[in-house]
């Protein structure tokens, strides 16, 4: 039976840890559940890119393309889209490439390069990604984001949820993110509620973002599976 690992943060992964796997960043608030709205709403690509100055040249660079991303959680002077998902709608995404940078996510994303596969995984497509996950057979490591160097309750979170669905055997980390969420479940009566409690979610309310905190609580509502090709930068929908 394949196995499966997990990090509580990309910093804490080691030599070799990703080869041969599947890697699977998880980014709750909010970029992979960003980027899995992106994707579904129909646009072309989503080029995750480390800091802001190197998106905006992303973006000049790319005929058409949208600057889109966020610092502190509040998009930048001069971007067209922050890191809501609710703002990535068809009428607005439609067949362009996003070029998006985040305080953690992208950064994330590009640490988990040495993966054979690297996925995009959320709240929101955790059932489809875990159908893919078992299809493919391999091994997969959890690579949770977290939150400026610290670690997030809502990607353990998601990371729990994985654990659970696919029945894997699990590593110590990967159980315990499984009994966390399992926990914390029965603790704050249901999951939103337990995203909600978490430091990043409370902080993202405060900035008025408490809808986007709400609707990356929304467990499978997407079929999308965002799958990073670092060969060429681009997310793709698979």
């Amino acid at each position: 039976m394949p196995r499966i690992d997990a990090v509580a943060l990309p910093d804490y992964l080691v030599d070799d840890q990703l080869r041969g796997r599947i890697a699977v960043v998880i980014d709750v608030l909010r970029a992979t559940t960003t980027i899995v709205e992106a994707l579904g709403h129909g646009a072309r690509c989503v080029v995750p890119v480390a800091s802001v100055d190197g998106a905006r040249v992303m973006a000049h660079d790319r005929d058409g393309a949208l600057l889109c991303g966020e610092r502190g959680g509040v998009k930048p002077e001069g971007f067209s889209l922050g890191n809501s998902p609710l703002e990535y709608t068809g009428d607005v995404v439609g067949g362009l490439d996003c070029v998006l940078t985040t305080t953690n996510g992208t950064r994330a994303l590009h640490l988990a390069t040495q993966a054979d596969e690297v996925l995009a995984g959320a709240i929101t497509n955790v059932d489809a990604v875990c159908d893919w996950i078992r299809a493919d057979g391999r091994d997969v490591v959890l690579v949770c984001s977290g939150t400026d160097g610290r670690v997030s309750f809502e990607d353990c979170l998601g990371a729990g949820l994985i654990v659970d669905r696919l029945g894997f055997v699990a590593s110590d980390s990967a159980a315990m993110m499984f009994h966390a969420m399992e926990g914390a479940i029965e603790r704050f009566g249901g999951l939103r509620y337990a995203v909600e409690s978490s430091f990043h979610a409370k902080r993202l309310i405060e900035l008025g973002f408490e809808d986007d905190v709400a609707f990356a609580c929304q467990i499978g509502t997407s079929s999308v599976v965002p799958m990073f090709d670092s060969g060429v930068g681009e997310i793709l929908a698979d």
